[in-house]
């Protein structure tokens, strides 16, 4: 009875790797400009997407301007079971969207920002034919989407200081679906599926401090940025559940709550002017990512599927992000961006999942920009490489083997100035 309660727990449990994970990765930056120095965005960046990454730069910007962003992504990513079986993600393709407004007030003195992005998310999907021992063991569709709205506001202190604060207010949807072998409760039974799905708000904030030298060359910005908790209420479904447990009182539908803390982070960006036309900058983030710890799990009245058990543990650890970008301005209207990001891996191999799957993480992107008079566009193309994984040590034990994971990333993006 407890092993099959624990395996439960643990199906539950993958909803809540695939929200934390998301979150334990640096999230690949949603707008050309940034994608394009990913590794030196904190000090150099410029376009109104700062107002939730570095806000204190909004005040660089002279003029009212609208960013509206779009991407193409393209994932490669195949788990392979040292048990036997294999699962490749079948819907490899993802398009995300955001849109950024900043409004000067006093124009270098005072201004006002807010954004609109899904800075954290995952979509997976593995076949439905997948074969055992990885078909009760890895949910076949699962989806986080989450929307953050971020309004900021920034002000100049001194000539050389600026400070910035917003607010992170986040939606957050969860779903997750996967198949149950019930003949492990009642011999004989067939398999159904159990589902979760589960909605909630949470509220955070975040602030910015930028330091620039009397010469204007060198420019310091760090950024705090508080945890966020979102509170899910929902629904658990089931289907196929044997009778005999229907008539202890469980049921095919209950209520679902939980709760989760997407962490919190400190960064520090330095850019440099080396020349008129050529900049370069370098940043380092720090994630807290250990907050998280675990995963409270209240299904209501079939909650004695989960014999006795409250909540499920897991062992995230906090990680860094280090990297370096360039900018080399060709003529008034043309700009071309190199980046490269290293983000370390918080997910530890006893709490992995293909559901999101991570290790260490190597971002190499190229980006071209134009910029006219009251309009500019943006086109950046990123690498996301990460080595061959090999998992051992799993809690389940299917989920020992090896993971092949990459991305492709064309960013696109759109500015008014008005």
């Amino acid at each position: 009875m407890k092993a099959r309660a624990s395996n439960l727990i643990l199906v539950l449990g993958f909803a809540a790797a695939a929200v934390h994970a998301s979150e334990t990765l640096s999230v690949v930056p949603d707008t050309a400009q940034a994608l394009g120095i990913v590794g030196a965005r904190y000090a150099n960046l410029t376009d109104a997407s700062a107002v939730r990454i570095s806000p204190a730069n909004i005040l660089r910007t002279d003029k009212a301007e609208l960013l509206l962003n779009t991407a193409l992504w393209y994932g490669d990513v195949r788990f392979d079971s040292n048990l036997g079986g294999s699962a490749q993600m079948n819907r490899p393709w993802i398009f995300p969207a955001s849109a950024y407004f900043v409004q000067p007030i006093i124009p270098g003195r005072l201004s006002f920002g807010i954004g609109v992005s899904t800075p954290y998310g995952m979509a997976a999907s593995y076949p439905e034919n997948m074969p055992a021992p990885l078909r009760y063991a890895l949910p076949y569709q699962t989806r986080l989407l989450t929307v953050d709205i971020t309004p900021a506001l920034a002000v100049k202190v001194t000539d050389n200081l600026s400070v910035a604060a917003g607010l992170d207010i986040m939606y957050a949807d969860l779903k997750f679906k996967r198949f149950y072998d019930w003949s492990a409760w009642v011999p004989g039974s067939p398999e159904g599926d159990v589902s979760v799905h589960g909605q909630g708000w949470g509220l955070g904030a975040y602030a910015g401090v930028n330091w620039t030298s009397t010469s204007k060359r060198h420019r310091i910005a760090v950024v705090g940025r508080l945890p966020v908790k979102i509170n899910f209420g929902g629904d658990f479904k089931s289907n196929n559940m044997p009778p005999a447990l229907l008539g202890l009182g469980l049921s095919q539908s209950s209520t679902f709550n939980s709760d989760m803390t997407f962490p919190g982070s400190i960064s520090v960006g330095y850019g440099f002017d080396v020349t008129d036309r050529f900049t370069v900058g370098f940043d380092f983030k720090w994630a807290a990512n250990s907050s998280h710890d675990d995963l409270p799990l209240q299904i209501g009245n079939n909650q004695p599927l989960l014999g006795g058990a409250t909540s499920s543990v897991f062992g995230w650890r906090n990680s860094i992000d280090l990297g370096t970008g360039m900018t080399y301005q060709l003529n008034e209207n043309w700009v071309v961006r190199g980046g490269y990001l290293f983000s370390e891996n918080a997910q530890p191999a006893a709490y992995y999942t293909p559901v999101a799957p991570s290790n260490d993480r190597h971002i190499f992107s190229l980006g071209v920009g134009w910029r006219g008079k009251t309009r500019g566009v943006d086109l950046t193309y990123a690498y996301v490489w990460s080595p061959v994984r090999v998992i051992s040590g799993n809690v389940v034990a299917p989920l020992d083997g090896r993971l092949k994971h990459e991305w492709n990333v064309l960013a696109v993006s759109f500015t008014q100035r008005f």
